[in-house]
């Protein structure tokens, strides 16, 4: 299944009245700089590939709500034509990378995972990163 299919399928399987929110939702996250999320990462001193940091961010923006690994793999490869993605299992690589970064940071957040539905994060309901500074 190519990427676009299996993230219309993933639209597709949202509740109707929940589509086209969900879908403006992936347009946004698409669209949306960022620039402003990588400077909260380098203030607080979290360093992450650009893909590592798209898939962090794509999960903080969806915070408490589970993100398909279709979507995730999406976020990573950012501009990447379809054909030059790798394997959708490198995802779990990905993840592990920043469940022990975010870890190393004393960040107070958890990815986790539900089976054949995909990863959220999971955080204090007033974390932010934006804002935070570098204890170091």
């Amino acid at each position: 299944m190519s990427a676009a299919a299996a993230l219309a399928a993933e639209i597709m399987a949202r509740p109707a009245t929940d589509r086209l929110g969900y879908a403006l939702d992936l347009i946004d996250y698409y669209l949306d700089p960022l620039p402003p999320f990588f400077d909260a990462l380098h203030d607080i001193g979290l360093r992450l590939s650009a893909s590592d940091a798209r898939l962090l961010h794509l999960l903080y923006r969806r915070r408490g709500s589970f993100v398909s690994l279709q979507s995730l793999l999406a976020a990573a490869m950012g501009d990447r034509p379809v054909a030059d993605w790798p394997d959708i299992s490198t995802v779990y690589a990905r993840l592990s990378n920043l469940r022990r970064a975010c870890k190393r940071a004393g960040l107070p957040i958890a990815i986790r995972a539900w089976a054949g539905i995909g990863y959220r994060l999971e955080a204090p309901q007033d974390f932010q990163l934006e804002g935070m500074r570098h204890a170091g």
